[in-house]
């Protein structure tokens, strides 16, 4: 950690005897001022001491980002995919869970428009209509709460306004694409607006069926059927008060991911070809409303958030010997309320407020096994509920020096009664297999310590000190199946810059984390089927560091760079009765990081102290560079090339070589034409251009041992390509 803080230091020192301003006439061109809200209120991205990330709505049209998981290719240590089911799969700074089902947590905390999204299938397709994304990394206990101890991700969408505005925008690209995208900003009165939007987006599979047929084989995987829309009002009856309301739907149809191995082998070891021996549908459909006001009261501002959201999941195949259906059906129902104040005096910013969360969940997974026969995962009742306190303080001790400090309280409970059941294919319970009972409550203090120097007036140094808790939880079963709280203590130092008149920024930031219970989730074996399970390891520990820079080269020319380098491991992971990998005798030739004596019978010990943690690169680097054409009617062209590296990683906690990823290059290019008065644009692009086969998910067989190469592989996009045309009105 000391050799980080000596780099963010080297930055500090550099800026000390950096120019204010050395450019020439060009000078005039600068670099955009961002406005976040990571600290919930509205400051300069530059002068927040957080380590935070800004991409602009403008940012993500021109370099053709449709969907959240193309972030990562946007921010230092993001990594970003989609599973099976579509829900996105956050990692931060190699920090993060796997874990989508209806017990499990995210480790970064999901907000849209400041509404706490607990489950992310449905994020992915609300991605449009987007004024900024702010990526807070680094743990948010004190503002954000549970569930964000590697960090929070805000999506704020654009909000009505009081001036006349609209857009549309069609695109086609290849495996039959067709997005469309829409939207239209009516001020209806001097103090009513009113803005709605909607988009639409389909694909045919990226993975081939070689053998499908209507009852003799299985569709394409990886294909997409979305339409979404969003409306919102805005409310404001004098300057000291706004009310915002808003809702969205979303319908998720096609089959969407899928296991490739669900049935037979691959086909030539081609992740995009499979001899899928089963059909899948889904008929996903979302609904959220939210609203929010403000309150000036002259010496601080009340703020009322409230947000509610509902999930219906409705996916289904099929047996795939006897073509019998196979189906999931889950509802899922959220409440949050959030008040706080905040206020500014003098020499004090603060903001206190109470948070509640409530979760009403129920699942209905039934296999067919057999004639008349189905092992059926029936989840009535699946609650969560979650309550807390907080406050935050910034304190200016001098012109150049700011000292921060925050508490929260959280209080947790969940609970569930369901079980594990063969049933007929009437429906009719006909034996249990295991019961699923739990019944837990948790809380948890955090705080936060920091401060920040102005060094000049356009460089700061920062340093926090911070503490994150995720709540405990519950897998399968009755007995031992209640796993602790993941609890981090955060230490951070870094720098933040503008040079050369605005036209350089140099980032960068040194981390340490050290976990306790950390929470590790793989595949696990209960009665006899493999299941997901979540564990505690002792302790691991996480440190890295990063640097972001954006350069203003020529008012034609911008280039833009991150780098990560980071180093994770498990320093205290032992499980005294093993798992199912070291109970297996299969596996005794296999080759992986955790130590074990298949001599010993089972149940043995494993040990996994030492092993590099899941999805940790070593190293990640972003690159991109713009250049604009001036024509001269007024049009202007812009092209921008960008590339994502990856060091190799393991996809899961064993380090097993079948299910690795190694290192990659994606590469992104794209060609904008705009016309002169604005109104309308054409882009052509190509997302990873070198069409490299990604895999963003990869579970060994925990039944049959390491012959297989997993069973659940994901991956990432292939090549694809399209013209987009977009219109202003």
């Amino acid at each position: 950690m000391r050799s980080l803080l000596f780099a963010s230091a080297a930055v500090a020192a550099v800026s000390l005897h950096a120019p204010d301003a050395v450019a020439q006439e060009a000078g005039a061109v600068k670099l955009d001022e961002v406005v976040v809200t990571a600290q919930r209120r509205s400051e300069n991205l530059q002068k927040t001491p957080l380590t935070v990330s800004a991409v602009t709505g403008d940012k993500l049209e021109s370099q053709g980002i449709k969907t959240v998981v193309d972030l990562s290719a946007q921010v230092p240590a993001l990594q970003i995919s989609s599973s099976g089911s579509g829900a996105a799969v956050v990692f931060l700074r190699g920090i993060g869970s796997t874990n989508t089902t209806e017990v499990g947590d995210p480790a970064v905390a999901y907000h849209m428009d400041g509404i706490y999204i607990a489950r992310s299938t449905s994020v992915g397709a609300l991605f449009y209509d987007v004024d900024r994304v702010e990526v807070l990394r680094g743990p948010q206990g004190t503002l954000y709460g549970r569930n964000a101890t590697a960090g929070a991700i805000n999506v704020i969408t654009k909000q009505p306004k009081f001036d006349y505005e609209g857009n549309g925008s069609v695109d086609f690209g290849n495996y039959g694409a067709i997005t469309t995208s829409g939207m239209v900003n009516l001020p209806v009165s001097d103090t009513l607006a009113v803005r709605a939007a909607f988009q639409t987006a389909r694909h045919d599979g990226y993975v081939k069926a070689l053998n499908k047929g209507p009852g003799t084989g299985g569709n394409d995987r990886y294909d997409q059927d979305d339409k979404s829309a969003r409306v919102q009002l805005l409310w404001k009856p004098r300057d000291t008060f706004s009310l915002r309301v808003g809702a969205d739907y979303l319908h998720q149809g096609g089959a969407g991911g899928g296991d490739k191995s669900y049935g037979a082998a691959l086909s030539n070891s081609d992740p995009w070809t499979c001899n899928c021996a089963t059909n899948l549908y889904r008929n996903n459909k979302f609904f959220g409303a939210h609203s929010q006001a403000d309150l000036d009261l002259g010496f601080a501002t009340l703020t009322y958030l409230t947000g509610y959201n509902f999930s219906r999941l409705d996916r289904s195949g099929e047996n795939a010997s006897t073509g019998a259906p196979n189906y999931f059906k889950g509802k899922d129902t959220t409440w949050s309320h959030e008040l706080r104040l905040g206020g500014d005096t003098g020499k004090l910013k603060w903001v206190v407020g109470l948070y509640r969360f409530t979760e009403d969940n129920n699942v209905d997974f039934r296999v067919f096994l057999a004639t008349n026969s189905y092992l059926s995962f029936i989840q009535p009742e699946v609650t969560a509920k979650s309550i807390a306190a907080f406050g935050q303080g910034t304190y200016e001790v001098t012109d150049r020096l700011r000292i921060t400090g925050g508490l929260r309280y959280t209080e947790d409970r969940k609970a569930r009664d369901g079980g594990t059941f063969l049933t007929n294919s009437a429906g009719a319970i006909t034996s249990t297999v295991i019961k699923n009972l739990a019944d837990a409550k948790w809380d948890a203090t955090n705080w936060k310590l920091g401060a920040d120097f102005d060094l000049t007036s356009s460089s700061m140094v920062y340093a926090n000190v911070a503490t994150g808790y995720k709540a405990g939880g519950y897998y399968d079963g009755v007995e031992n199946n209640v796993y602790d709280p993941e609890k981090i203590t955060s230490y951070e130092a870094g720098v933040k810059n503008r040079f050369f008149d605005n036209r350089l920024q140099l980032n960068a930031t040194g981390f340490l984390y050290d976990y306790r219970d950390f929470q590790v989730t793989a595949v696990g074996t209960i009665a006899g089927q493999n299941a997901s399970v979540t564990l505690n390891a002792d302790k691991a520990r996480v440190y890295g560091f990063e640097f972001e820079s954006n350069l203003v080269v020529t008012e034609h020319d911008r280039i833009d760079a991150t780098l990560g380098w980071l180093h994770a491991r498990y320093t205290d992971f032992v499980l005294p009765l093993g798992d199912a990998f070291a109970n297996n005798n299969a596996n005794a030739g296999g080759t992986g990081c955790f130590k074990t004596n298949f001599a010993a019978a089972a149940p043995r010990s494993t040990d996994f102290s030492g092993c590099r943690m899941a999805r940790t690169p070593t190293w990640s680097v972003n690159v991109g560079y713009q250049h604009t054409w001036e024509i001269a009617s007024g049009a202007k062209v812009v092209g921008r090339v960008q590339t994502h590296y990856e060091s190799g990683k393991n996809l899961e906690y064993h380090g097993f070589a079948q299910n690795r990823q190694d290192g990659f290059t994606k590469s992104d290019v794209s060609l904008t034409y705009t016309s002169a008065d604005d109104r309308w644009n054409l882009q052509g692009y190509v997302r990873n251009l070198e069409n490299d086969d990604v895999r963003t998910a990869s579970s060994p067989n925990s039944t049959t041992g390491l012959a297989t190469n997993g069973n659940g592989e994901f991956y990432a996009p292939p090549r694809t390509y399209g013209l987009r045309l977009g219109v202003n009105f």
